[in-house]
């Protein structure tokens, strides 16, 4: 385990949020990623452990130990009353440890992730302070399988290339940047209570930062993305995904008041053709070469559709 510079908890400007369950294998590479970061800015990792079975509670606990002045570990029980209401499991430890950041800004890493830039925090937060219109930015990513082989070197661009990406812009497209790849500034209500009925959360999040502000866009691979079967996204198959996405749309539709929006509607009918079609290709492919579609030429074919679909704006 090795540090890039000295951090402190006791006024960080930057929070970096990681949560993590059942990732022996892989959150002692996510934390030395943030741990090898170089930069000027005070940082806090506030890090939560949702009570995994596997042995990564007590990696996190030595890690905490090891660097009490930076890690503020977050031991969750699975019996917490706190998480009355929740759908799944894993949302009261996603919102908790939101709520547990002090930062001016948010990074985000899910325990199964990793950053590969050791300078990452300190470009994202120094183009931050250059472009106060945004509320946040991000960066390109790579993909690795359970095993740390690399996958995709470089993930390439959102459905359409640009400097800067608007709420408009996340409606027509869905998700176009990886948490792992985030930093934003913090603000009110980070991660609402309605989150505990959302199947997945990341959309979330960027919808309530875009309502302030634009994401910057910086060209450059930082991290990498880690594709598993325990996995929360990359874990399910692709209609199911599709099918979580529409209900995801459904939440920020009602609850941020985006319904009426042109974009929205966009979205929602690109995404009930997008379940349409994956549907028809799960009753007409066998399983395998579906999977195979999908890590290959899938992803680049559901981007063009979508782009039709919503008019190509």
């Amino acid at each position: 385990m090795q540090q890039g510079i000295a951090m402190s908890t006791s006024s960080p400007l930057i929070s970096v949020w990681v949560i993590t369950y059942n990732h022996a294998g892989f959150i002692g590479k996510c934390l030395d990623g943030i741990l090898a970061q170089q930069t000027i800015y005070p940082v806090e990792i506030c890090l939560g452990e949702d009570e995994s079975s596997d042995g990564t509670r007590e990696i996190c606990r030595k890690y905490a130990e090891n660097y009490p002045d930076v890690i503020r570990l977050f031991l969750r029980d699975r019996n917490d009353p706190g998480r009355a209401g929740c759908a799944s499991a894993w949302q009261f430890n996603f919102i908790e440890t939101f709520r547990a950041c002090r930062g001016r800004y948010i990074a985000m890493c899910d325990g199964d992730d990793f950053w590969s830039d050791p300078r990452k925090l300190q470009k994202q937060v120094d183009y931050l302070n250059q472009h106060p219109e945004c509320s946040g930015c991000f960066h390109k990513v790579g993909q690795v399988d359970e095993d740390g082989l690399i996958l995709c070197a470089d993930m390439g661009y959102p459905p359409r290339r640009q400097d800067f990406y608007s709420l408009n812009f996340l409606l027509r497209h869905s998700n176009f940047s990886p948490m792992l790849s985030v930093v934003f500034r913090n603000h009110e209500n980070v991660a609402p209570d309605w989150i505990k009925q959302a199947p997945f959360a990341d959309m979330i999040i960027h919808a309530g930062n875009l309502r302030n502000g634009y994401y910057g866009f910086i060209d450059e691979v930082m991290g990498f993305y880690r594709v598993h079967k325990g996995g929360l996204a990359s874990g399910v198959p692709r209609l199911q995904n599709v099918k979580a996405t529409l209900e995801v749309y459904w939440l920020i539709g009602i609850h941020f008041g985006l319904c009426a929006l042109p974009a929205y509607r966009q979205g929602i009918r690109a995404l009930r053709v997008s379940y349409y079609i994956e549907w028809l290709m799960g009753l007409l492919m066998p399983k395998k070469w579906k999977q195979r579609f999908d890590l290959k030429i899938g992803r680049k074919m559901r981007s063009i559709a979508r782009r039709i679909l919503t008019l190509g704006q």
